[in-house]
């Protein structure tokens, strides 16, 4: 009798690991996915880990750190590889002109109206055909003022020899090209040859005092006391500001660079429905606002600013003061003449 009890109890067990591996391999089986490239701290793991949980999908988020390795990498791949990108405007028409974008379904972007209406009409995309904005930026000046005593109110002062291998700057060739182009009084898409000669003069008087190009984190150096100054995103200055208040952001008096960075569907998306999915989820209001206490970029939506608190919208780097906003410039794809903006970066750089 205990051996039948025994063998029964057994074969019990048995059927029900079975059925539960098999119902489990069948969740699996039926989870759908979405491939997305972006920048590396930029999305909030605990968003895009909720966003699978209701829609069961599996998102699969490749980074980067520099502009030109994410096209280089989208490039290099199979059409399919990626569904959607995350990367700054310009680069619309710089997939546009290679064939590689897919007109987004506006219909199927319900929360769309939660962005105000700026962001929505750039230059890059006037008709919002093909991206949707995510989060903007500027490049500002932060200084760790236990460390520094003046106050920066233009690009020259980052010259001076006290500054010698002292600052840490993103690694983004248009970036920092077109600030040393607006440092010069030229617009920040100028790719004459003399407004390309003076940036180049520029960056060569502040390539000794540049002590690290750091795309990914560039607030750690400046939190940890590697660098003093930083030549950096916005987001990444309020962040170094929460961790050490003695860090102050600056916008030079000089035109500031600011871009917004957008989702963009790839052509021969394979999962172009939750391509849709995911920037929904993202523009729900409460989703948005939870990001910007995470990554605190400029939001472009209204409803989810409303559901920040005053004190992160009374911090300047966490929201652009208007006057900055009214002498920023955003870069535009220059066609062939990149390369002659890369030449420009390649000498600072290397």
């Amino acid at each position: 009798m205990k051996k039948k009890l025994l063998f029964a109890i057994c074969l019990i067990a048995g059927i029900v690991t079975i059925s539960g591996c098999s119902s489990s391999n069948r969740s699996e089986a039926s989870k759908e996915t979405l491939n997305v490239i972006g920048w590396s701290e930029y999305v909030p793991e605990d968003v895009i880990s909720n966003f699978e949980s209701e829609n069961n999908v599996t998102v699969n988020y490749t980074t980067f750190s520099d502009p030109d390795e994410m096209l280089a990498k989208v490039q290099s791949s199979a059409e399919g590889t990626y569904d959607m990108v995350l990367a700054p405007g310009m680069y619309v028409q710089t997939f546009k002109s290679l064939d590689m974008l897919e007109k987004l379904d506006q219909a199927a972007l319900t929360n769309i109206d939660n962005l105000d209406d700026a962001s929505r009409n750039q230059a890059y995309d006037p008709e919002g055909e093909y991206s949707v904005p995510y989060l903007g930026t500027v490049i500002a000046i932060a200084a760790n003022t236990d460390l520094v005593s003046e106050e920066f109110t233009s690009y020259s002062q980052l010259l001076d020899e006290k500054y010698k291998d002292s600052i840490v700057t993103v690694e983004d060739a248009r970036a920092i090209v077109g600030i040393a182009l607006m440092q010069a009084g030229y617009d920040i898409n100028d790719t004459s040859d003399e407004g390309l000669a003076a940036a180049g003069k520029y960056l060569a008087s502040l390539k000794p005092n540049i002590k690290i190009f750091d795309g990914t984190s560039p607030k750690t150096s400046l939190i940890n006391g590697e660098v003093s100054v930083g030549l950096i995103y916005g987001g990444e200055i309020a962040l170094a500001m929460d961790a050490d208040p003695a860090i102050k952001v600056y916008y030079p008096k000089e035109n500031i660079y600011f871009a917004y960075d957008a989702f963009m569907e790839l052509k021969g998306a394979k999962n172009s429905k939750n391509v849709e999915k995911f920037i929904n989820y993202i523009l729900e209001p409460e989703v948005s606002s939870e990001i910007s206490l995470q990554f605190p970029y400029y939001n472009p939506n209204t409803k989810a600013v409303d559901l920040l608190p005053d004190e992160y919208k009374e911090n300047k780097a966490k929201m652009i003061p208007e006057d900055v906003f009214k002498r920023s410039e955003t870069v535009l794809d220059v066609g062939d003449a990149t390369e002659k903006v890369d030449a420009v970066w390649s000498e600072f750089k290397n």
